[in-house]
């Protein structure tokens, strides 16, 4: 298991200001390895956000189980918070030979499901209340048939390309 963040100076991480090509290249590049690789068979890929990137959700976040009563740790000038609520939605891609082949899910969930994932594949209990609850990801997967096993590469993703403006805005607009 590994968490990779790209944050920082390499302007890999798709923020607002950075070239979104070059993320789209960085994640091609991890699943164009790992897919010719031994740990393909068992392995599940998950690319999100750690927020909406300063993009508007017109969707309020949802209701959410506390994680416990354990009082934040708060430094001096945070704004304390109840942590009853999701954040702002955002994109969940999973990539494995065991996914439902062309499955898009509707379920709301937040970070907690992927840590949900990884306790029910590991059977190992939850460690809040928050966790506990959290839904466990397993409609994207089909255990009974790998589906892609040998999947083609994914294609070159251009890193140098420019936006037209003439596309920027929808008729009407």
């Amino acid at each position: 298991m590994i968490f990779i963040e790209r944050g920082g100076p390499s302007g890999l991480d798709e923020h607002p200001g950075n070239n979104i090509q070059l993320g789209a290249a960085d994640a091609a590049q991890i699943i164009n390895a790992l897919i010719p690789s031994p740990s393909w068979p068992s392995s599940v890929f998950i690319l999100t956000y750690d927020e909406g990137g300063g993009l508007y959700d017109h969707v309020v976040p949802a209701t959410a189980i506390k994680p416990d009563n354990i009082a934040p740790m708060l430094q001096s000038g945070d704004l304390p918070g109840d942590f009853a609520h999701t954040g702002f939605r955002l994109p969940i891609i999973v990539v494995s030979p065991w996914v439902r082949p062309h499955y898009v899910s509707h379920t709301w969930r937040d970070f907690t499901s992927i840590l949900k994932l990884i306790e029910v594949r590991f059977n190992v209990p939850s460690l809040t209340a928050r966790d506990a609850s959290a839904d466990n990801m397993m409609e994207f997967f089909d255990f009974s048939t790998p589906h892609l096993l040998k999947p083609p590469g994914l294609p070159p993703q251009p890193t140098n390309g420019v936006c037209d403006p003439t596309k920027e805005k929808a008729p009407g607009f």
